[in-house]
């Protein structure tokens, strides 16, 4: 199943670069990430940091940015293709590499001080041995950040979600140039995912604690309407089924 995943992600690695070109190009957008990411990680300089999913590579940059030492892992050529272009666009040298978030067999235990991942479990064939992995390559005492949420569960199917998510779609179209649409055959591979039938992040905590991680803090909604209302806009159908969990390891 990974392999069908990995594909479906480099099919759509041109459209979410739009994102992250999109997001770099608001001061108010870049500076909310990184305040979430100071809010995990704290403001210790230089930490070495696992990128897990990282797409296009938003977070590594960010990360870079803010003086921390990023590693990008993703399972999609095609992503990690975008990603490594974007750090050369922003003249940082990341390593990046193509690899399964649910064994990172090219890491050492303990040999990371944060792993951070946005809306990637979600994508997984196997979030607990992704979970157990993540908790074995971080140090003691590190910190797992991951931003995601209940996608495609239970989808709303009201008159008022259609119109808001026709509302979303317009305007993804004219502020990031691309269309935001899945095939049937894109949605039915999704729809398999195991973390896509379950009530999320209720089943996360579940996954985390038996992984060995403790001290969760999940915040839902981390990104409220009023700070952000473009985006509310755009994405805000899904808000109530996103969260931000911040879990350490022993």
């Amino acid at each position: 199943m990974l392999k069908e995943i990995s594909k479906y992600w480099t099919s759509s690695s041109e459209g979410y670069d739009k994102v992250i070109r999109t997001q770099f190009r608001s001061k108010k957008t870049v500076n909310l990430w990184k305040q979430l990411l100071i809010k995990g990680m704290g403001v210790k300089p230089r930490q070495k940091v696992l990128d897990v999913g990282t797409g296009p590579g938003f977070f590594s940059i960010l990360l870079s940015q803010m003086g921390h030492l990023p590693t990008a892992v993703d399972a999609s050529q095609g992503m990690i293709e975008r990603a490594s272009r974007n750090f050369d666009r922003y003249g940082y040298k990341v390593r990046a590499y193509v690899g399964d978030a649910a064994d990172l067999s090219a890491e050492s235990d303990s040999s990371f001080d944060v792993v951070v991942c946005r809306d990637v479990v979600w994508t997984l064939p196997d979030p607990q041995q992704a979970y157990a992995e993540w908790y074995r390559v971080l140090k003691p005492g590190g910190t797992l950040i991951i931003f995601d949420g209940n996608y495609m569960y239970k989808e709303s199917r009201t008159i008022f979600r259609r119109l808001w998510y026709a509302l979303s779609w317009t305007l993804i179209l004219l502020t990031e140039k691309r269309i935001r649409q899945r095939s049937g055959k894109d949605k039915s591979l999704l729809s398999e995912l195991p973390f896509v039938n379950v009530l999320r992040p209720e089943a996360d905590e579940k996954a985390l604690i038996h992984a060995g991680f403790h001290s969760l803090e999940v915040q839902r909604n981390f990104i409220p309407a009023r700070t952000m209302p473009l985006n509310y806009m755009k994405y805000g159908y899904q808000n109530v089924h996103r969260f931000m969990i911040i879990a350490k390891k022993e």
